[in-house]
């Protein structure tokens, strides 16, 4: 079975923003997601650039596909 960009925004949707403690589907922080296959990428657009979160939010993103 092939994975889909709903399955992926539903995994993600179980991350949250530890600062803005919501999920990061619902801030619409998910972006170009690419499938192919079993390979799964996509962007993350942090709240700034310099986000002191940014290697715990990619574990849980990697974590959670």
């Amino acid at each position: 079975m092939a994975i889909t960009k709903e399955q992926v925004l539903e995994a993600l949707s179980n991350v949250d923003d530890p600062d803005l403690h919501q999920d990061l589907v619902t801030l619409k922080m998910i972006e170009d997601i690419a499938i192919n296959g079993k390979e799964v990428s996509f962007s993350v657009v942090l709240t700034t650039p310099a986000c002191p979160m940014k290697e715990m939010i990619q574990r849980a993103c990697e974590n959670a596909i």
